[in-house]
């Protein structure tokens, strides 16, 4: 993993915000977007982790996803986490319904 380049260019968080696009290690904070701007529901879109140490990479989230709006990507360390596809995002919350973490950790 030693020298990989994530292409944050294309990614947001929920609030629009776009990811740095600067050279150098700055992970991500939490969940992110590809086509944000193209939200159907941007009121409803998922909020799977704030945090990246509330999420575990388990892929339950895209697993339910019931329009395989989730994908897993890795971040700029090279660890997998679910990316939304905003687009194509219903809002439906079953991906935040499903996830083991949250239920047995943070709540």
């Amino acid at each position: 993993m030693k020298g990989m380049l994530i292409d944050n260019s294309t990614l947001s968080y929920r609030d629009g915000t776009p990811l740095s696009t600067e050279l150098g290690c700055r992970p991500h904070k939490s969940t992110r977007f590809l086509r944000r701007g193209e939200a159907r529901y941007q009121d409803r879109l998922p909020e799977l982790y704030r945090d990246r140490s509330e999420c575990c990479g388990c892929t339950a989230c895209r697993a339910v996803c019931p329009l395989d709006a989730i994908s897993m990507l890795p971040d700029e360390e090279g660890f997998e986490y679910p990316v939304v596809d905003a687009a194509v995002c219903i809002g439906c919350g079953k991906c935040v319904a499903i996830c083991p973490f949250k239920k047995h950790v943070i709540e």
